[in-house]
């Protein structure tokens, strides 16, 4: 029995911690001058001279590639330190080992020249450009114009906010941190090399702090990092209020360090919350809790004064005597809102992440969405959304108003990926279980399944 019951746990360890990396797709063109590369979050293309072509990061909101790089003279190239003409690779090559962690493109140069692009493929949207035994200048690619560039010695950083082919909304930075100082020369910039090895840690993707800092903490001692920042700061990201995001998403990220899985890190992260909101929601659920029982006396007030100002004058007093604030539930049930707001914007930070995930019970990808991957989570959150209604209700007419809305709201979520479903059926859960514990408390009653049929009382067995 014992042997069994380890067996058991081993399996169930094994279902939820299984990684599954997702594919790095590539393919040449016919006469072998083209590279494809496609990778669950980016996609390139790289032709025989070295040069990335064009680069598209995924949208998982909108499911499509958005083109934010096209080459115009300035991929990397490697220029002659006299005439400053490109010097060209005479051959490349390409290899993806075993567990599918990155793809290294080399092109080989004259005298055992080498530059060799390394695409990793993990959710922090970096990549490093390696040089061998070269000498010259290296040309800087940009994603924005001039306006939207910001650079100090090493550093590099290039912003934009909407895509050059479609015109769609973009968030993303293109950011280096070059071996050498990085100069302007006729609208270029560019950095030299000595014919040392030397690397270029490069990142590209959308604007945010934490896959920044996941690239370039580590080097000396989080300075570069810094630099990095401050350059995006300068062109009008990560103002004040965003530190407040940010501590609540480095939180969440921390969940997820110490779990090893974002399906527990959001499950974590939606009782925490909730149990730091716990008192507001007690004054909200206390509040709707008094209204209820008041309901009936201030019915009897509608019946016995037709006036409306009258009724009004009435049903004052009913508040005052009985030592309840009418407003308080509407005052309470506003604070959380922000607050709600802010914590799915965390969730939703994520959603590319999500793709790395190791499995979480059924699901190998938290970042796909849809009917079929989110049908469990769906008849959850429909089934805790029935049974809060019921709890909250004290007639089956206003019952079946909430009932209505509890199945039709997860449907027009469905899209949504996974990851986040799992935070608002766990919501879902939560505020239920609350609704219990305070109708326990106020000794409340909602209506059962038969009052909500209108079958009345269940028959008496003899």
């Amino acid at each position: 029995m014992k042997k069994r019951i380890i067996l058991l746990l081993f399996l169930t360890t094994l279902a939820i911690f299984t990684f599954a990396i997702p594919e790095i797709q590539v393919s040449e063109s016919s006469l072998h001058d083209t590279i494809f590369i496609e990778m669950k979050l980016y996609k390139l293309v790289l032709d025989k001279d070295g040069h990335i072509v064009s680069f598209e990061l995924y949208d998982n909101r909108t499911k499509k590639f958005n083109l934010v790089y096209e080459y115009i003279g300035d991929s990397f190239d490697v220029l002659d330190e006299t005439t400053m003409e490109e010097i060209l690779p005479i051959s490349y090559d390409y290899f993806v080992p075993n567990d599918r962690g990155y793809i290294e493109i080399r092109y080989f140069y004259p005298e055992q020249g080498e530059k060799i692009y390394k695409f990793y493929n993990d959710p922090n949207f970096h990549f490093d450009v390696e040089f061998k035994n070269l000498t010259g200048y290296i040309t800087l690619p940009t994603i924005s114009y001039t306006s939207g560039i910001r650079y100090k010695n090493n550093d590099f950083v290039s912003y934009i906010d909407k895509s050059p082919l479609t015109g769609a909304k973009l968030d993303a930075t293109l950011a280096f941190h070059a071996p050498s100082n990085i100069e302007l020369y006729e609208n270029k910039y560019l950095f030299k090399i000595n014919g040392e090895s030397c690397s270029l840690i490069s990142y590209l993707g959308p604007t945010k702090k934490l896959f920044l800092k996941e690239t370039f903490s580590n080097i000396d001692d989080g300075a570069v990092y810094s630099n990095i920042l401050n350059l995006i700061k300068e062109l009008g990201k990560f103002g004040f209020f965003s530190n407040i995001f940010y501590g609540l998403v480095y939180f969440f990220w921390w969940l997820f360090t110490v779990t090893g899985n974002f399906g527990w890190a959001i499950i974590l992260f939606t009782l925490i919350v909730n149990a730091i909101l716990f008192p507001i929601y007690g004054k909200q659920k206390k509040s709707a809790i008094e209204m209820k029982q008041l309901q009936p006396e201030l019915d009897k007030i509608k019946k016995k004064y037709k006036n409306p100002q009258k009724q009004q004058e009435e049903m004052m007093k009913l508040y005052q005597e009985k030592g309840i604030n009418p407003a308080s539930g509407c005052l309470t049930s506003l604070i959380p809102l922000p607050i709600m707001i802010m914590l799915w914007q965390v969730i939703y930070y994520f959603e590319g992440s999500y793709a790395y995930n190791p499995r979480f019970f059924f699901w190998t990808d938290l970042s796909i969405g849809g009917f079929k991957a989110n049908f469990p989570l769906l008849l959850i959150a429909i089934v805790a959304s029935i049974i809060n209604a019921m709890l909250m209700s004290q007639d089956s007419k206003t019952a079946w108003t909430s009932v209505i809305m509890s199945v039709i709201f997860p449907f027009m979520l469905i899209g949504l990926p996974v990851g986040v479903f799992i935070y608002y059926a766990m919501n879902n859960i939560v505020q239920t279980l609350l609704t219990f514990i305070y109708n326990k408390i106020y000794k409340v009653k909602g209506i059962s399944v038969r009052q909500l049929f209108g079958l009345g009382p269940k028959p008496v067995r003899r």
